[in-house]
């Protein structure tokens, strides 16, 4: 069975791959269809207000965005619509995993970084003075690092402290990219994280919801 703490949101999608609707995991409940764990059937409950009203027993398609970063689809059909109510009959035995056009949502952000040590060519050099510098882009597979205080170069491994507000969290990271402007200055990095664990993942994703939620509350009232 499906849990709720794995998913990040679900989207509900027509056969013709139409999006209905789209729940963040504080807006939708799973329960079991039998009252059991082992259950092959999974129901999505989603209340609110002004939900769309599908045709009972249609079918639909649920795919779930997992914290881990996969995306998972699952058929699916319509047992309750109402505009206060949807439940949805989850065939959780039929999942399929759908293939990434982009493996790691992306947002943007401006949050300190601190680079603690440099790897150049298998050389480690531990920082007296660490390099103070700005993530501009964050996801949970890595980050686009503002240009800092001395030059690095394409393949350096870093050792990271980002602060996250709640959390601070030490990560290993690769540049992949050195990024410049059309006069040839370095403009960022953009890194990949290395070995990060399954905890440091869950702390990323959760503040990445988080501030996608809140600029999104944000702009609805702003519109109101």
């Amino acid at each position: 069975m499906l849990s709720r703490d794995q998913i990040l949101k679900i989207d509900i999608l027509t056969p013709d791959h139409t999006k209905i609707l789209s729940a963040s995991y504080k807006q939708f409940s799973l329960q079991s269809t039998d009252g059991t764990e082992n259950s092959s059937d999974t129901m999505l409950i989603i209340k609110g207000k002004g939900l769309p009203e599908i045709e009972h027993y249609a079918s639909v398609s649920v795919v779930a965005s997992m914290r881990n970063g996969k995306r998972i689809k699952f058929p699916s059909y319509v047992s309750v619509s109402t505009d206060l109510q949807l439940n949805i009959v989850i065939k959780s035995g039929q999942s399929k995993p759908l293939e990434e056009r982009r493996r790691y949502y992306k947002i943007d952000v401006n949050i300190p970084c601190v680079i603690n040590c440099v790897e150049r060519n298998g050389k480690r050099s531990v920082l007296d003075k660490p390099y103070i510098t700005q993530i501009s882009d964050l996801n949970i597979g890595g980050i686009f690092l503002c240009i800092c205080s001395e030059p690095l170069e394409k393949d350096d491994k870093l050792m990271l402290t980002i602060d996250l507000g709640e959390n601070v969290i030490d990560l290993d990271a690769t540049i992949l990219r050195v990024q410049k402007n059309a006069a040839g200055d370095i403009t960022g990095y953009g890194c990949q994280f290395v070995d990060i664990s399954a905890a440091e993942e869950d702390i990323i994703s959760q503040f990445v919801f988080q501030l996608q939620r809140d600029r999104l509350l944000k702009e609805n009232q702003s519109e109101e």
